[in-house]
């Protein structure tokens, strides 16, 4: 996803055709070109910086993707990736090239009665039912209440969470939530004006510089105890 110039949210137009292979992937990926991290390498460093740091036995994640790989390549000490997904092709696509038992992919697509709109690239009635779509996942809790409280059956206690999929604004505050104290909350396209109060609401978030693509934010839960 990306900002219009004012800061509003829209669609990144190419980019679900491009995640499933029918169109070629932007420039400046990371990660290999069959299943491509959907970050700029900057932002994808800063990650596994900060991964690296916490050294997670247990992780959660809101979006699938190349990423959910890459996390896996990246940390031998870790037990559990819990990732949740929406879009149930582009899920079983993630799941066919990731064969790791610490891999758990939970599909959750958006209700049969209000399915998440089509977007055609470069038609203008489509991109805006798709956006007011996108803003409701953010601002109604019960759109996708089952997405964003998928990982509580999960049984474990996350030591990190990165949120970069639908319903931010909710996930992150699950995140919060679902993290044990003094683990570490991400949360990426942070620069998006209805993220950043969100943010702002749940502690003193750190909005990392450089950034290209979708910036990133670190949010610690705080300590039991702690003001």
């Amino acid at each position: 996803m990306a900002d219009d110039d004012d800061g509003h949210y829209r669609t990144y137009r190419g980019n679900l055709l491009q995640r499933l292979g029918l169109a070629k992937p932007a420039n400046e990926l990371a990660g290999p070109p069959d299943m491509p991290v959907w970050m700029h390498p900057i932002e994808f460093s800063q990650v596994r910086a900060v991964l690296a740091s916490v050294a997670p036995e247990h992780m959660v994640e809101w979006g699938s993707g190349g990423s959910s790989r890459a996390w896996l390549d990246a940390l031998p000490g870790l037990r559990t990736l819990w990732s949740v997904e929406h879009h149930a092709q582009w899920g079983e696509r993630v799941r066919d090239s990731i064969d790791d038992p610490r891999f758990h992919l939970d599909l959750q697509p958006p209700p049969a009665h209000d399915p998440e709109p089509e977007h055609r690239p470069g038609d203008k009635q489509t991109a805006a039912a798709h956006r007011a779509w996108c803003m409701r996942c953010e601002e109604d809790p019960e759109l996708m209440r089952h997405y964003v409280e998928a990982p509580r059956k999960a049984g474990v206690v996350f030591d990190v969470a990165l949120v970069d999929g639908r319903a931010r604004v909710l996930c992150l505050r699950e995140a919060m939530a679902l993290v044990r104290p003094g683990g570490m909350v991400m949360l990426h396209d942070a620069q998006r004006e209805e993220y950043q109060a969100a943010a702002h609401a749940l502690g003193e978030p750190l909005f990392l510089q450089p950034w290209v693509q979708g910036q990133l934010c670190l949010l610690r839960v705080p300590k039991t105890g702690s003001a």
